[in-house]
Order: C-alpha cells, then structure tokens, then sequence
C-alpha cells in the first residue's frame, strides 16, 4: 500500500528539494491570518450553540469517556486516528516543499502501522519521529494562493479558519487513507471523521471550562485558535510579532 507513496516521493524528491526555500521565502511578507473578523456576529451565534451543545451533551459524553476508558485504551485510539492523518501529512509536507517532514510522517506511517498495530501503538515518537499535522490550509498559504484567512465557527465540530476549512474539505476527497489503509464507503468515512473530533474533543474539554471564565469567552477562543493555526503553518516558529504595531504610551 505504499507503493505510490514511494513513487511520489522519489519520483519529485529533487524538485521539492530546491522549492523549499523557496516556499520559506514566499511566506515571509505575506500575513496568514485576518486582523479583523468579518463573521463575527455569524461565529458568535454559532458559538453559542456549540456551548450551549457541550453544556448539554459534549462534556457529559466526554466525561464519561474520560473516566470509563483506562488511560491506554484512550491513548491507543488516539494513536490510531493520528495514524490515519500521516497520508495527508506526508503529501501535504512534500508538496510545501518540506522533504524532512514529509519522509518523517511516512516513517510514521510505515512503523506505526506495522510494528504498532494498525497505529494503536505510537512507536514512531519514542524513535525521534515527532508527528507533525500538515493539511492543505497550510499548503495553499505557502503556495501564495490564500493571504490573511479569516477565522469561522462551525456547528458542532468547532473552529476553523476559511483556508482551513477549504483546504481539509479538498483533502478528504483525494486523502489516500481510505483506498490504500482503511478501505470504506462513505458513512465510513462520516463515522471516522465525527469520531477522530470526538476523540480531539475529549483531549480538550477541560478547556472550554477556562474559556467561559475569560471576560469574552469568544474573543479568547479566537485569538487562541488563531495562534494555533499560525503555530501549525510556521511548524511552530512563527515570526516575531512587529513592535510597531503596538502601541506603548
């Protein structure tokens, strides 16, 4: 099943080797999130409801999770849905022209799913193969296709970026995970989806109780994912923030 894996990366290995400076290059000047919020009254209503959602049967069901599953059962499904992004990673990785971490999440993939049981062991980490999530968002902002995404909230599932939330649509289309690792229709692939946010949720639940106590719980969640997804884009050395945008009197 790795077979086109290895043909793409050795196929158009020496060319996303020089583009990578190129990639760095390209995103320096170009700022990756919008300093203004042009759907703010649409994403506060909607996150209303999601709170409103978790009051009533997000953070019930996850505390139930949290306290019935034994830590290594909750950490080995964790593993596996992280196993099931490393396609996405790897080609994602290669394509912005970063080759390290494209052959790093394909060893990932290759040990996890062999020596680590279908990804229920992370056995990759321990070896020095940090995992590293790469999607189409970030892709596009390093190709010069999409400057200053806009952050958006999404009933149930949560915060997204606009650029996010395109690219992950166009990833799930051609995501080679289904054809090559777990072979699915498409309620499987729903299933799959709705329970790797779940897991995702459950890891995080803890902190929608600290939002609520910030003077404006939306504004924090925002800024917040923002910060993350700029995190995500610069692999978790975002530049330095320009002094003369603040003002010190």
């Amino acid at each position: 099943m790795y077979v086109r894996f290895l043909t793409f990366v050795f196929l158009f290995l020496p060319t996303l080797s020089l583009a990578e400076d190129a990639f760095t290059q390209n995103v320096a000047d170009r700022p990756a999130m919008n300093s203004h919020d042009p759907y703010e009254d649409y994403n506060r209503a909607i996150y209303d409801f999601n709170m409103a959602f978790s009051d009533a049967i997000g953070e019930p069901v996850a505390d139930a999770y949290n306290t019935v599953l034994p830590s290594p059962v909750k950490k080995g499904i964790s593993n596996f849905f992280n196993n099931l992004k490393e396609p996405i990673n790897t080609i994602n990785a290669l394509f912005q022209g970063n080759v390290e971490g494209g052959l790093t999440s394909f060893m990932r993939l290759s040990l996890n799913s062999t020596l680590g049981l279908f990804g229920l062991i992370d056995i990759a980490t321990p070896a020095g193969l940090d995992y590293q999530k790469e999607d189409l968002g970030q892709t596009l902002y390093k190709w010069g296709m999409w400057s200053e995404s806009s952050f958006i909230m999404m009933p149930i599932i949560g915060p997204y970026t606009t650029r996010e939330l395109v690219g992950s649509s166009i990833d799930s289309l051609y995501n080679p995970t289904y054809p090559h690792l777990i072979q699915t229709d498409l309620q499987g692939r729903i299933m799959l989806f709705l329970g790797e946010k779940f897991v995702d949720y459950t890891q995080i639940v803890y902190l929608a109780r600290q939002v609520r106590q910030q003077p404006d719980p939306y504004v924090f969640m925002r800024e917040s994912y923002l910060q993350h997804r700029l995190n995500l884009i610069y692999n978790g050395n975002p530049p330095a923030p320009n002094l003369d945008d603040f003002n010190f009197e």
